[in-house]
């Protein structure tokens, strides 16, 4: 079960940097920043942000007993606020299913931020 854990989280980052690399050649000024925790398969792109504090997009995968299950969300932090705009999810997925799907997550990612990049939580709260 680790060894899949493992690949599946290896295969992840390597897919989330390319990722990255290729939001910054789109978007110059937002100066996106992958932060990685493999052993709690967290994956975390943040960008530069005047209207928050902080702004990302973190996608996290976690286990339901045998399965897995993974969120993917806008995420903004501010003086006063902690929003989290969910975008989508899979539920109840081997981690072999999820190694089947890596290129459909880094899609629907990359278009989530897109998406979030101009979005303002604020009014939509």
């Amino acid at each position: 079960m680790n060894d899949k854990k493992n690949i599946l989280a290896s295969n992840l980052s390597a897919e989330f940097k390319k990722l990255v690399l290729q939001l910054n050649k789109s978007n110059t000024n937002k100066d996106f920043q992958l932060k990685i925790h493999e052993p709690n398969l967290f994956w975390a792109i943040n960008w530069k942000t005047e209207r928050y504090l902080e702004e990302c997009f973190c996608v996290r995968l976690f286990a339901d007993n045998t399965k897995h299950s993974l969120i993917a969300e806008h995420q903004v932090k501010d003086v006063f606020d902690h929003i989290n705009d969910p975008y989508f999810n899979y539920k109840e997925k081997t981690l072999e299913e999820f190694t089947l799907i890596i290129k459909e997550i880094i899609q629907k990612t990359e278009q989530a931020i897109v998406e979030s990049l101009d979005k303002d939580l604020d009014k939509e709260m």
